[in-house]
């Protein structure tokens, strides 16, 4: 399975963490290859959950907000040249 990390070297901090590189393989290889979704619901005492969608197959991808803040630096970075990654809209 090909992985894509970041291009940049400069320090292991920059390679992604474990569920962001799992949400990375998935959404940007076939067959599913695209920009996943991302969820979000909260309770009414203010407690959220973020998952990320993917468009084609469905799967879903839990998330911290570290993890988001990752895979949207990381699509800022390296998947809109890729053509995958994540869309807040």
């Amino acid at each position: 399975m090909d992985q894509f990390p970041p291009t940049s070297t400069a320090s292991t901090s920059a390679l992604p963490g474990a569920v962001v590189q799992a949400i990375i393989d998935h959404l940007c290889q076939d067959p599913c290859h695209a920009y996943g979704a991302v969820l979000e619901w909260c309770e009414s005492r203010g407690d959220c959950v973020s998952a990320v969608i993917c468009p084609s197959c469905n799967t879903q991808f839990v998330v911290d907000d570290d993890e988001l803040a990752e895979l949207q630096r990381w699509t800022d970075t390296e998947g809109h040249t890729l053509v995958c990654g994540i869309r807040l809209d």
